[in-house]
């Protein structure tokens, strides 16, 4: 990752391949993810719930906002590695139009995905929109159900730091990318998968 930010010439500035940093990224995600998680279940006890089909669903949901989580964060890296975050500095809209016009520019399509600015900073929105919707909804979901203590103040965490995350984002966005705001941002997708993984573990079933 380092080696491709010194391939630049002499008079550009070094800019990091957005592929290399996005893996750099998420290969020590997933190992922070797997360090926590089997840290989480050897030193917390594990407090008994009555594991009924309403739980094991809110179980699977919960899985499934952890890895939206950190898909968000991961396109964040495109985000960062392109510094798409300063092609539209608006928000909800692109500038005057819900739609960008320049979102499928390149060719091959596929290309779009990864190398356009517009196409990235797009995806990381929706991405980054579609998780505080997911959190915020399980939240909603789970205060009906009797959740364990520690199970609802992890709940309580998540929510509250997808308000935050989100914040983050747009202010990040409206500012023109700040470097200490954008390192905040950054910071708080890490804070939120961790109380995401902290969930997801305290709705693990319990073994026999």
């Amino acid at each position: 990752m380092v080696k491709s930010g010194l391939e630049e010439p002499g008079d550009d500035i070094p800019r990091v391949s957005q592929y290399r940093l996005a893996a750099h990224l998420g290969s020590a995600f997933l190992l922070y993810v797997g360090l926590l998680w089997t840290g989480l279940l050897h030193v917390l006890p594990r407090q008994k719930f009555e594991m009924t089909t309403q739980m094991r669903q809110l179980g699977k949901y919960a899985h499934g906002t952890m890895a939206l989580v950190f898909f968000t964060a991961l396109s964040g890296a495109f985000v960062a590695g392109l510094d798409a975050g300063l092609v539209y500095n608006s928000f909800p809209k692109f500038g005057d139009r819900w739609i960008p016009e320049d979102l499928f520019n390149f060719d091959p399509k596929w290309k779009n995905m990864f190398e356009n600015h517009t196409t990235v900073q797009f995806n990381h929105r929706i991405l980054g929109t579609t998780t505080a919707v997911a959190i915020l909804s399980l939240w909603v979901w789970a205060r009906r159900l009797r959740l364990t203590p520690r199970a609802s103040l992890a709940l309580n965490c998540l929510a509250g730091m997808s308000v935050v995350q989100i914040s983050l984002g747009i202010s990040t966005l409206l500012l023109y990318v700040p470097t200490w705001l954008a390192s905040t941002h950054q910071m708080g997708s890490l804070t939120l998968l961790s109380f995401a993984v902290w969930l997801a573990t305290e709705l693990k079933k319990l073994p026999k």
